[in-house]
């Protein structure tokens, strides 16, 4: 029998005011014995990169996401970043590390109408398709429902539900912007981030926060991590910064080519068709950006031109 829904969370459906309360602090002062089991796991794994990985197999030996870690995903409004972040909760949940999305942007059916598509790889994906995602997605993949802007009491409650109560390892808070007062509000987006920080520490989960960049007078221009919007002690307080952007020139070139039959030129033609940057990688030494094309039926980033989507259900990574 297939099941109707991706498991939904509401403020109707936890005793959220139970998880608003902050705990007892734990004891932090410890025998330096306590962490004798974690120093010989740290000596046998060596240089050995942990932690879930993104669906491209380029990524692999330089991008992964820990428990106990924030990252924030960045760019500019309408270049993809969270339908990226989309995918790799996707792949996240794949490989066994139950995911929930918090988006105070879109309603469930709106995320998963593009999970579906990501997860059928195709833009028509009918009855079958659902069943099949909906039975895929049993004990992986929640959604929090809630639009428009949300306190940071509430965020800290749903995230202690889902990390105590649902076992998830990976939270996603779609955008910082819903949590705090307003882009001035230097002090309330300080204070929110170094909430999720705590968190992510004392739960062992990875929070990934969805963040605006200025757009600036050029988007062709790829941001960095001085173009975020608010204050800049959120760059310092995550651990990874990921910049999505997408090339909004080559864009214009293939629709004018297609418009007029002009020919594109070779350098445009063979560049990529978004950016993945790391400029902020504090458990890692690689910063640096990856190239991606985009398979529009699937919504889905590939990792070269061939642009051939990926089965998730296979968890065949490029």
């Amino acid at each position: 029998m297939h099941s109707s829904v991706v498991p939904i969370i509401t403020p109707d459906t936890f005793d959220f005011k139970a998880y608003m309360q902050a705990t007892e602090p734990q004891v932090k002062v410890q025998s330096a014995d306590a962490w004798r089991a974690e120093l010989i796991k740290s000596l046998r794994d060596g240089d050995k990169i942990i932690g879930a990985k993104l669906p491209w197999a380029k990524t692999h030996d330089h991008l992964r996401f820990r428990g106990g870690e924030v990252t924030l995903w960045q760019g500019i409004n309408g270049h993809g970043k969270s339908q990226m972040l989309g995918q790799a909760a996707l792949w996240f949940a794949a490989q066994g590390e139950r995911v929930c999305i918090a988006s105070f942007e879109m309603k469930p059916v709106s995320t998963l109408k593009r999970t579906l598509r990501q997860f059928a790889m195709n833009d028509a994906p009918g009855e079958t398709a659902i069943n099949h995602l909906m039975d895929w997605a049993q004990d992986k993949f929640w959604l929090y429902d809630q639009l428009g802007s949300v306190t940071p009491e509430m965020i800290y409650a749903v995230i202690r539900y889902c990390a105590t109560k649902l076992k998830i390892k990976h939270m996603v808070i779609d955008s910082l912007m819903k949590c705090v007062r307003g882009e001035d509000d230097h002090n309330g987006q300080k204070d929110f981030v170094d909430m999720l920080t705590s968190l992510a520490r004392e739960y062992n989960i990875h929070i990934h926060i969805v963040h605006h960049v200025r757009k600036g007078e050029n988007e062709d221009k790829v941001p960095g991590k001085f173009d975020s919007k608010g204050t800049g002690a959120v760059v310092d307080q995550v651990d990874q910064m990921l910049t999505v952007w997408r090339n909004k020139k080559k864009e214009r070139a293939v629709e004018k080519a297609q418009r007029t039959g002009e020919v594109i030129d070779d350098k445009t033609q063979n560049s990529p068709d978004a950016l993945l940057i790391c400029d902020k990688n504090r458990h890692g030494e690689w910063e640096g950006t990856i190239a991606l094309w985009y398979h529009a039926p699937s919504l889905q980033y590939t990792g070269d031109n061939r642009r051939l989507p990926l089965d998730i259900t296979r968890r065949q990574h490029e």
